[in-house]
C-alpha cells in the first residue's frame, strides 16, 4: 500500500442530530463523507462514495454485547443492491 497521509475532521450536525466525518487522503480526490448516530444501542457509521460502475454504500453497526466486549459489523452494497456482510469483528477487553 505504501504510505498514505490524511485528515479526519469530525463534527456534530445539529439539523441531522448526527456526527459528520470528513476524511481527505492523498490516494483519492475530494472527501468521504460518513454519518454517525445511535439507533437503539448501536453506533451505525454510513457512508458512500463513487467507484467504477457505480456507488458504493457502507454501514458498520458496533454495539457493546457485555462489560468490555464489543461486536462490529461491517456491511457493503453497490447501488441498490442489497447489502452482504463484509466482516464480523468481536474484540474484548484484556
Amino acid at each position: 500500500m505504501g504510505d498514505f497521509e490524511g485528515w479526519l475532521v469530525v463534527t456534530w450536525d445539529a439539523r441531522e442530530k448526527a456526527h459528520k466525518a470528513y476524511a481527505f487522503g492523498n490516494d483519492f480526490p475530494g472527501a468521504l463523507v460518513e454519518t454517525r448516530q445511535f439507533e437503539g444501542d448501536a453506533l451505525v457509521f454510513r457512508s458512500e462514495f463513487p467507484v467504477e460502475g457505480g456507488t458504493l454504500n457502507l454501514r458498520n453497526v458496533t454495539r457493546l454485547t457485555a462489560p468490555g466486549k464489543i461486536e462490529s459489523q461491517e456491511y457493503l452494497a453497490m447501488k441498490d443492491a442489497p447489502e452482504s456482510l463484509l466482516v464480523r469483528v468481536e474484540a474484548k477487553k484484556r
